[in-house]
């Protein structure tokens, strides 16, 4: 199978096409090598080819797999672009033929060779191809501008010929004009009757491009915004056919039917309904990556994309496209913003003729993994699934990336790059595969996406989507309502409390709670989510401390002492706050009911009179799951913000115990110091900005506080912070070790953590001087580093997005909460120089900072990752500027090699900067003529050319400035050494 990269050269897509005609094949063959062939008889045969390759592409689509499909497609429209090009510029009227005379001897073998090298490089060109994450109107201009440069270049091709001598002023004005912008106006008419006809006979071409036209068998797929059946009705519509392996119809069935499974009777009778049949689909907004783009910030979302309601189309459009198999596609949202159900409904929509879906969570991935043991782990899960080969595309959904090992020595950031590899690898070869991926906002602060991946992300609810939802649950708990007297969840209950309504857990969660005894609606003020979650959870445990008595240990006073009954809630709450400390300090990893009882024991001593605590399996919010590959059974939460919010909990319980603690001490006649050991175990093990809604909730939970409260706590977590390090916390506590870590990085840990927590005690700025008295900035860095030291890079990353160092304006330093914005000289979220000047701002590292400054001129030009180096090659900068002052102290080998570079560079740019930045080599490369000698004819040819047939530096030039005729002028003053 041909491997075709998107966008798709028309040379490679007739090879593709035309791979059984070997006159068609050896015709291109010849065109792009720029030998002698009869133009217009050349012309015409491809047009003539193409209409025939694309009337038997249509009758014969069926015979294609889904991948052959795919890249057939591509092919197909840059055959169609091209081919609008030759026919309409065969419409325009000339006063010659384009061939004229170049039979005639006078004519010369130059004006047959420019228009030969003009043929060539339209032959050679790569059309922009449709994506469906860009509008139909972006699309339409790419192709303008794509024929604009064709344009442009004809011209030039003109006047070295001598029937352009025969021409007057008006005529040669004339011609001008109808090559110039009308051409490719008539060429884009010309390419939308083509593209449509192309997007008739195939409809997922009609997604990549957003367009409406399809087949009327087609027109019948059900536009309806539940459950992504549109996308399944469109699937199928277009599937090829071929019966499935066993293996991969057991594992589709198997998708199928958990989608359909009830999820069980919730708190007193209650039933969510299945994602079968109320699974809303969300409205998302929809762009690719760049080294700018900045996926967790809903500011940037909103500046500089547009919301869409057709889920179903696009994902459509994307896992039918060339762009599926070579980068991720990255679904982004709030927690309980509806990630994984869309994750577990995609799985089971893809027909299993042509998708093999293989769905992995990530907290079932092994711990520490590096990006080669990740994808060996996905080579294995796609072979047991059946989907070695090319009848369907293997599906890759990796479901919460934020579930990955916090502890690995590879960050999330390189395991993505090691899973684009893994992909890219594949789709060089016969079994491609394309990769979906979930991942929450605040993770995705902390990650660099592949460049080039596409990332949705996920809109609240509207209006109507919340009433569609309510109307699903009311109709599957009518029996209930009304067996209970309980009414109906109706839209005036719930719409004090739309701001978190707009989400489907915590949409759930209200649901849930209303319907015992119509809670929500006696609610006299509109709910916070960290109260939601706390009413939530406290009915959960009292419902499962009901349900069995017996088994529950739950005494007969608890029915009638509301203490009793409270107590009882607050233990199991506790048991299950530990759970949850259990898997986030495991940072991911597999954790069983007998790790669990252990560490409970550590850290709680129950009173011998106590009953015992509830298993936290009783709860309807943990469930039991099997790991991959025979793991032994772990337990998790349903949702994992759940465990987020209750680790949260956990340590505002004690952190207000501490602070009642000093306040009684400050009343005391013999006062002690306090008592940190219980929060040095909670504390010295993992930063809690490893999970960006841990901060968060613990934020929302301390304003709950006194101010009074408040006030002794600030000054408590300061005076721990100072004293830090200076003795052994482990008294009490020394048992309770869920990971193994030596003293330096539970010092880290925990010292990391007193400062997160004095932040959000804070509420804003916390000045350094106040903290650490006048030598404020050496203890901060010597804390800094500490960190950076000992804590794994994926920890030390959520620190660099949690907190930012900053000069107050008066020379003392603060530190602050991050608030979204880009560190001033920002190289870009999705670059390894960001990474840099992220570290520089937290470390209060000044040298680093102003370096990043002085190269801020690159990094505005380049993007980000001009100081990247690919194996042992220079990194841009190091070009340039070796280029521009450094080149008597380079030897010549490594001269060439920054000539490659930065003429590599220049492609990269847009037309205006490239013109410039080629001024700018030019002129460098003038002055070291002498030194290159023989070697400058090659570079200049391979590299300064807008065709791919030049003989000469000086001929390669000058079509440059050709290309760029505004621009000859300056160009030809480089040549000829005027600059």
């Amino acid at each position: 199978m041909v491997a075709l990269r998107e966008p798709v050269r028309y040379c490679d897509a007739i090879r593709l096409l035309g791979a059984d005609d070997a006159d068609v094949v050896d015709l291109i063959d010849r065109l792009v090598a720029d030998e002698a062939t009869d133009l217009l008889a050349a012309r015409t045969d491809l047009v003539g080819f193409a209409h025939q390759a694309l009337n038997r592409l249509d009758r014969e689509a069926h015979l294609l797999s889904r991948v052959e499909r795919t890249r057939h497609i591509a092919a197909a429209h840059s055959v169609v672009v091209v081919t609008a090009f030759f026919e309409s510029l065969d419409d325009t009227e000339l006063p010659f033929r384009l061939d004229n005379g170049l039979d005639d001897a006078a004519a010369g073998v130059a004006d047959r060779k420019r228009l030969g090298e003009f043929v060539a490089l339209l032959v050679a060109s790569a059309p922009p191809l449709p994506r469906p994450q860009r509008s139909a109107s972006d699309g339409r201009t790419r192709v303008r501008r794509f024929y604009l440069r064709r344009c442009k270049q004809l011209p030039s091709v003109l006047r070295g010929m001598p029937l352009w001598e025969d021409l007057d002023q008006s005529q040669r004005d004339a011609v001008i004009d109808r090559l110039g912008s009308a051409l490719a106006d008539r060429c884009v008419r010309r390419y939308e009757e083509l593209r449509d006809k192309l997007a008739a006979s195939f409809p997922e071409f009609g997604a990549w491009a957003a367009l409406s036209v399809m087949r009327p068998r087609y027109a019948s797929a059900p536009e309806t915004p539940m459950g992504l059946s549109r996308l399944q009705h469109r699937l199928q519509s277009i599937s090829t056919g071929r019966v499935p392996s066993a293996v991969r119809g057991a594992l589709a069935r198997s998708h199928q039917e958990r989608l359909a499974l009830p999820s069980g009777t919730q708190t007193g009778g209650t039933h969510v309904p299945p994602l079968s049949i109320s699974y809303v689909n969300p409205d998302f907004r929809v762009a690719e990556i760049t080294a700018q783009t900045r996926p967790h910030d809903p500011d940037w979302w909103h500046e500089h994309t547009g919301v869409r309601d057709d889920l179903a189309e696009f994902l459509l459009g994307h896992l039918t496209s060339p762009r599926a198999l070579t980068h991720p596609l990255v679904v982004l949202g709030a927690a309980g913003s509806g990630k994984s159900a869309l994750a577990s409904v995609l799985a089971a929509r893809l027909p299993e003729s042509d998708f093999t879906a293989v769905r992995v969570s990530g907290r079932n991935l092994p711990a520490d993994a590096d990006a080669q043991a990740l994808a060996d782990r996905f080579d294995h899960a796609l072979a047991a699934s059946g989907g070695g080969n090319c009848d369907a595309l293997p599906v890759l959904v990796l479901d919460g990336i934020e579930d990955l090992d916090t502890r690995s020595r590879a960050s999330r950031s390189a395991l993505l790059a090691g899973l684009e590899r893994f992909q890219r690898e594949r789709a060089d070869g016969p079994d491609p595969v394309a990769i979906v991926l979930t991942c929450r906002d605040s993770t995705a602060a902390r990650l660099r996406f592949p460049v080039g991946s596409v990332a949705v992300r996920l809109e609240e609810f509207t209006n109507t989507q919340i009433a569609t939802w309510l109307s699903i649950w009311n109709r599957v708990n009518a029996g209930y309502f009304h067996h209970h007297g309980v009414a109906s969840l109706d839209w005036e209950s719930l719409e004090a409390h739309l701001p978190l309504a707009r989400r489907p857990l915590p949409l759930l969660m209200m649901a849930v709670y209303d319907g015992v005894g119509n809670a929500l609606r006696r609610l006299s003020a509109p709910l916070r989510e960290t109260a939601l979650y706390e009413r939530w959870l406290r009915m959960l445990t009292d419902a499962a401390d009901r349900a069995d008595p017996a088994g529950t240990g739950r005494p007969a006073e608890a029915e009638s002492d509301p203490a009793v009954r409270s107590g009882r809630i607050e233990q199991a709450l506790l048991t299950a706050s530990l759970l949850a400390l259990s898997l986030f300090h495991r940072g991911g990893q597999v954790v069983d009911g007998a790790t669990v009882a252990a560490d409970r024991d550590e850290l709680v001593r129950w009173p011998p009179n106590y009953a015992r605590p509830l298993d936290p399996l009783r709860l309807a919010c943990v469930r039991s799951t099997d790991a991959l590959e025979g793991a032994p059974p772990s337990l998790a939460f349903t949702d994992p913000v759940l465990g987020d919010y209750l680790v949260a909990r956990l340590i505002a319980e004690e952190l207000a115990e501490l602070a009642e603690a000093r306040i009684r001490e400050l009343r005391s006649i013999r006062p002690a110091p306090l008592d940190d050991s219980f929060l040095y175990a909670l504390l010295s093990f993992t930063p809690l900005s490893v999970s960006g809604e841990v901060p968060r909730f613990l934020t929302e939970r301390l304003r709950l506080l006194s101010a009074h409260v408040r006030d002794e706590l600030r000054l408590a977590l300061a005076d721990l912070l100072r004293e830090a390090g200076r003795h052994r916390r482990e008294a009490h506590y020394g048992g309770y070790r869920p990971v193994d870590l030596g003293a330096a990085a539970r010092d880290a840990a925990y010292t990391a953590n007193l400062m997160l927590v004095l932040v959000a005690v804070h509420g804003g700025a916390v000045p350094l001087r106040e903290l650490f008295g006048a030598d404020a900035a050496a203890r901060w860095r010597s804390l800094a580093h500490l960190w950076r030291s000992q804590l794994s890079p994926e920890q030390w990353t959520s620190l660099t997005d949690t907190l930012r160092v900053d000069d107050d304006g008066s020379g003392d330093l603060v530190v602050h909460p991050c608030d979204g914005a880009p560190p001033t000289d920002d190289p870009g979220a999705q670059t390894d120089l960001g990474e840099v000047a992220r570290d520089a701002a937290l470390l209060a590292d000044g040298g680093t900072q102003r370096l990043l400054h002085a190269l801020s001129p690159l990094v505005r030009l380049f993007g980000g990752d001009v100081t990247a180096r690919d194996g042992g090659d220079v990194s841009d900068a190091h070009a340039v500027l070796a280029l521009a002052f450094g080149s008597s102290e380079t030897d010549d080998a490594e001269l060439v090699a920054c000539y490659e570079r930065a003429f590599a560079m220049a492609d990269a740019l847009g037309s205006e900067e490239r013109l410039r930045f080629i001024v700018f080599l030019l002129r460098q490369l003038r002055g070291h003529a002498h030194r290159l000698g023989a070697r400058l004819a090659p570079l200049a040819a391979r590299h300064v050319r807008p065709i791919g047939v030049a003989r000469s530096a000086r001929a390669a030039v000058r079509r440059l400035a050709e290309e760029h005729n505004e621009h000859v002028a300056a160009v030809r003053d480089v040549l000829a050494g005027r600059w």
